[in-house]
């Protein structure tokens, strides 16, 4: 590694670091939403997020040709509806049945995006469909989603050992499970190509998306990250990840990629992978880390949440602007998109989706409605 690549390395986690900071001090500490149950990108002390608000698709037949209309082996219905099915699928890696939530292609088709929760991940549903709008934003389009359930503090990681859950020794293999275990159960049961995907993911998973799709190139064609933390190794986050993971789930942080700076850590840091991704279009956001339209005081536990999403965000916009510098020195297809307010919320993560969906999803999979319908 050059020695000018190593100042512009340290000069980027300076900048996240420098970035997160006077964001934070600059933003209005008053402000914030009503929680909502079952959110799952807050860390730390966050608690609880406001959904996203209500989305409209546009009308049509949701079932053309009979694809969705019947259940896959492993699965039931999923009460969010939308033609959601809660399915089990088995994974070796992990020694047991893993849920995925997922929605089939409108016309049968071979796209598929995988759509990756936040650090509070639950173990009943993905976010994505109870918090965002995932389900009835792709409600007329071509694409199978793909909505992993549970991996709360996992990165999407395959973790060096098992952890304490609840009294239960767990397996955290998700890297494994998502690039090697579930294609082949997607590409039997709902006709989703292995090699005709993307990745979309908030807060954890979207830096988890950045990764998955750095180190399974012949799976994923185009990636999505939405307020992720694009340096890892940036001074400041060896401390920050791991208190946010034991907050939320009390086990030990140093099991995923072991001690900070242990080469791990290194391995999963979006930015120092920069040179993967240049050519895979990217569609990456951040807020200003100033609370916006989706953020109303209503309480004081919302303004302390909301002070927290302050916090949150400026950390991501920062690391989202050094992962930028990074990227702009050589030729790139991303696209980078800084709101000029918004902390770390669904509102605006619903908003993302909306819009990377049409400027870069859909393209990049041919997975648009079609004609006529």
């Amino acid at each position: 590694m050059s020695n000018s690549t190593l100042r512009r390395r340290f000069a980027a986690g300076l900048t996240a670091l420098a970035t997160a900071a006077g964001l934070v001090a600059g933003a209005p500490a008053i402000a914030g939403a009503a929680p909502a149950e079952g959110s799952s990108a807050s860390s730390g002390s966050l608690g609880q997020l406001p959904p996203a608000p209500a989305f409209r698709p546009a009308p049509g037949d949701e079932n053309p040709v009979g694809f969705r209309n019947w259940l896959r082996p492993g699965c039931e219905w999923d009460p969010v509806a939308s033609w959601v099915q809660l399915c089990k699928v088995w994974s070796p890696a992990m020694n047991r049945d893993i849920k995925v939530q997922v929605q089939p292609a409108r016309f049968g088709g071979n796209a598929g995006l995988y759509l990756l929760d936040g650090l509070r991940a639950r173990d009943d549903w993905n976010a994505w469909t109870h918090d965002a709008q995932a389900q009835r934003i792709f409600l007329q389009d071509n694409v199978t989603l793909v909505m992993p359930v549970g991996g709360q503090a996992s990165f999407y990681s395959d973790w060096e050992r098992p952890i304490n859950l609840g009294g239960n020794l767990v397996e955290y293999k998700y890297e494994t499970f998502l690039s090697e275990e579930l294609p082949g159960y997607l590409d039997q049961h709902f006709g989703v190509r292995k090699d005709n995907n993307a990745v979309a993911g908030l807060s954890m998973g979207g830096s988890a998306a950045a990764m998955l799709a750095a180190n399974h190139r012949d799976q994923f064609k185009q990636v999505s990250v939405f307020s992720g933390y694009m340096n890892t190794t940036a001074p400041g986050m060896y401390t920050m990840i791991p208190l946010a993971m034991f907050d939320q789930c009390g086990c030990d942080p140093f099991a995923m990629w072991g001690l900070p700076g242990s080469p791990r850590w290194g391995e999963n840091d979006p930015l120092l992978h920069v040179n993967k991704l240049r050519d895979i279009p990217m569609y990456l956001t951040a807020g200003s880390a100033i609370p916006g339209k989706y953020d109303q005081p209503s309480s004081l536990q919302a303004v302390f949440n909301t002070f927290n999403g302050i916090i949150l965000e400026g950390l991501s916009r920062g690391s989202t602007i050094a992962f930028q510098n990074e990227m702009n020195a050589k030729p790139n297809l991303a696209t980078f998109d800084y709101r000029t307010t918004g902390v770390h919320g669904w509102g605006y993560w619903n908003d993302d989706l909306i819009a990377a969906r049409s400027a870069q999803i859909l393209p990049a999979l041919n997975a648009g409605a079609w004609p006529g319908y």
